[in-house]
């Protein structure tokens, strides 16, 4: 920890002292937790930044989820950061009521805002249970990554996974779903924006990267979406890349499903193109889109005469295992569902048409390709077709 009290209240942050002055208050006398008020060790070596330490076999309950040089760096930096525009921002804040101490405290207006520098990896449930105390506060929580946990592919892709999920960002539901991350040893600061997973755990999206004394506290609330030339460029090549896909490296959920594909006498190369669609709610479900995307056509759409009605609970009950619940997501405030968003992809496409709510009728049979060369050249049509009209393209939940 980066604060400690001294036996008369005063909190003191090693870190802003010279060394003299940590000579001189660590011979006055001793300092404690501002959590649980346990003795703590003043740490001022060399090599690491001048800390606070708890002494061994203490209970704490500001300890969970660990800490380490690299994050006691960057959550110095981003306080000192705030501090420079002269925001009320606290560090190391212990809040009884909810028995969570954030890394950062911030009033700004009439808002509460905790900040919270993740660098280490810790289960959903805790972030679950930290943000559940801090809406019980009537705080509003910001996750900051460390960039040791960003995994890049190229300029637009980023491994996200089971990890990153329960740190996306959606504060209202026209504001695209961010993922934030900073290195202190850059002092770059990283936006991940309008996230969209082509597979189960890599998403394509906007990446705004800054110097952090570039860029104000209010940044952070910029928004950035893809063009509709840059999403149908993404998609084209993710399609033709999954049309091609050696079969033979297929393990775990992905051999089943291949084998699902063999049993009902098709395989990938061979499915209409309508499958793997690109879906905005793509991170709510736990399979890949072509998985549970194929499932609805082959098991649900396919055997059905042109006509014949099928339901919405058809749907989620095939599907019920392979969806994440909405309480998996608490920094996203959007209902957007994917069931629901490629029904209305397949409805625009006139392969079904609405006839309420939660009733739909097949328009056409569902036909399969003969041979590779043909899919590829359905799957450029499709594109073309998709293209034409911008909502489309991928449908996003807005109120």
């Amino acid at each position: 920890m980066l604060q400690a009290k001294t036996e008369d209240g005063e909190l003191v942050t090693l870190a802003s002292l010279t060394r003299q002055e940590i000579a001189v208050i660590k011979a006055k006398g001793n300092f404690f937790c501002p959590s649980c008020n346990q003795p703590v060790v003043a740490k001022a070596g060399t090599k690491l930044i001048p800390h606070f330490a708890h002494v061994s076999n203490t209970r704490c309950p500001s300890q969970e989820g660990g800490e380490g040089v690299y994050h006691e760096k960057g959550k110095l930096l981003l306080y000192q950061w705030l501090k420079s525009q002269q925001l009320d921002v606290w560090l190391e804040t212990y809040i009884p009521e909810i028995s969570q101490r954030p890394d950062l405290l911030l009033r700004l207006k009439n808002k509460t805002i905790a900040i919270e520098y993740q660098c280490a990896r810790i289960p959903p449930e805790l972030v679950a249970k930290r943000n559940r105390g801090y809406a019980r506060a009537g705080i509003v929580p910001i996750w900051i990554l460390g960039a040791n946990t960003l995994k890049r592919y190229n300029r637009h892709q980023l491994k996200v996974d089971q990890f990153h999920l329960s740190f996306i960002h959606q504060f209202s539901s026209d504001f695209p779903r961010t993922l934030y991350f900073f290195c202190p040893e850059t002092q770059h600061f990283i936006l991940f924006q309008d996230l969209l997973f082509t597979t189960l755990h890599r998403a394509s999206g906007k990446m705004n990267i800054r110097k952090l004394q570039a860029m104000n506290f209010l940044d952070l609330f910029h928004t950035a979406y893809f063009k509709q030339e840059q999403l149908v460029h993404i998609w084209k090549r993710e399609k033709r890349a999954f049309r091609l896909r050696i079969p033979r490296y297929a393990q775990g959920r992905e051999f089943a499903w291949q084998q699902w594909l063999y049993v009902r006498n098709t395989n990938r190369q061979l499915l209409p193109s309508f499958i793997y669609l690109p879906i905005d709610s793509q991170h709510m479900m736990k399979t890949p889109p072509w998985d549970w995307q194929s499932r609805i056509c082959l098991d649900i759409i396919h055997p059905l005469t042109v006509g014949s009605t099928f339901h919405y609970k058809s749907c989620t009950h095939i599907l019920r295992s392979q969806m994440h619940k909405p309480s998996f997501f608490p920094l996203i405030k959007s209902a957007a569902n994917p069931i629901t968003q490629y029904l209305q992809m397949l409805e625009q496409l006139h392969i079904i048409h609405k006839q309420s709510p939660t009733t739909f009728r097949k328009q056409m049979p569902i036909h399969f390709y003969e041979h590779l060369e043909e899919a590829m050249d359905g799957d450029e049509r499709l594109m073309r077709q998709l293209r034409k009209k911008h909502d489309l393209f991928i449908i996003r939940h807005t109120n």
